[in-house]
């Protein structure tokens, strides 16, 4: 008899992948040990320092190392976390236009090699046609000071590190145009302080959007290591399918109306709306159903640098 390998695998608190490490979804062809950290942020650097055979990467950290040849890691069609970033895009109170008027003006960035940031600039230069190497970026600390970080190689871009100052403060004095991060800076208040989001309607933008274009950002996926693969090539398709079935199970929670299983009003509501924009998997994991938002983040890494050339798909994911 053929022992059943165990995969250890790190992923972070997300009620779709709740039903792993609570042992309602399960496998006969593999056991899991999981750990489950509060963060995301502690996942990557677990994992990058050796711990686990597999777990949740950043999607876009993981493509420059593809685009670098560095094959030691494979990704899986599996997202843990997908999410819209119009709203993660800052200005200050006064400034007096929309996306066009970005054109030539200072934007902080936290890290240039953030997916979420790949997503915002890609929809910024592709929908609104800001051209970006026009644009004077900043790279720091968003609430408090940060150590310099690696930017895209070869000068294509005008990136000032900057030590000392975090970039909220400097958008609420008027030092930086725009800020992009997916947290809100601390001088956002919600109401009348110096800093607002640039779409007000951030959320009616991001449903246009992927009306239009098809594109419903991935932010982070499952990575297995190629090392423990070359041992058990069976595990991947048995990963995809017990990751796919505890998130199917998760859809289906948000999406009863009888006994709504999450502590918010409306959720029931909101997610039948969502199947309107998005159809009736509103997460959908697997390469084909995701094609369109693969092609275009693969095509915005490329245009800033976080790859040298454009990847196919099917160099994400390969075996």
């Amino acid at each position: 008899m053929t022992d059943v390998p165990v995969v250890r695998v790190g992923f972070a608190d997300y009620d779709h992948t709740r039903d792993l490490w609570n042992g309602r979804v399960t496998s006969p062809d593999v056991t899991l040990e999981c750990t489950v950290p509060d963060k995301a942020g502690e996942v990557f650097r677990r994992f990058a320092e050796g711990e686990w055979d597999a777990a949740e990467v950043s999607l876009a950290s993981v493509t420059e190392r593809i685009g670098a040849g560095d094959d030691s890691l494979v990704l899986l069609p599996v997202f843990p976390v997908r999410a819209f970033r119009h709203g993660a895009i800052w200005v200050g109170a006064g400034f007096p236009g929309g996306p066009e008027d970005l054109a030539g003006k200072r934007i902080g960035i936290t890290a240039w090699t953030q997916t979420s940031g790949v997503f915002v600039r890609g929809l910024l230069a592709s929908r609104y046609g800001l051209v970006l190497r026009d644009v004077r970026w900043f790279q720091g600390g968003l609430d408090s000071p940060r150590g310099e970080v690696r930017s895209p190689q070869g000068g294509l871009f005008d990136i000032t590190h900057v030590p000392d100052r975090p970039l909220g403060a400097m958008l609420a004095d008027g030092q930086l145009d725009a800020v992009i991060s997916s947290q809100p800076p601390a001088a956002f208040t919600g109401g009348n302080g110096p800093v607002k989001r640039l779409f007000a309607k951030w959320t009616f933008e991001e449903m246009s959007y992927v009306e239009a274009t098809g594109v419903y950002p991935i932010m982070h996926a499952l990575a297995v290591r190629r090392e423990f693969l070359r041992r058990q090539p069976q595990v991947a398709d048995v990963l995809v399918q017990i990751f796919t079935e505890a998130k199917d199970r998760a859809v289906a929670r948000a999406t009863q109306v009888s006994v709504p299983a999450y502590p918010l009003p409306w959720t029931p509501s909101n997610a039948n709306r969502t199947q309107h924009f998005l159809g009736a998997d509103v997460w959908p994991y697997g390469v084909e159903s995701s094609r369109t938002t693969l092609e275009a983040f693969l095509g915005y890494a490329e245009e800033q640098g976080i790859t040298p050339r454009r990847l196919a798909v099917e160099e994400l994911f390969v075996r």
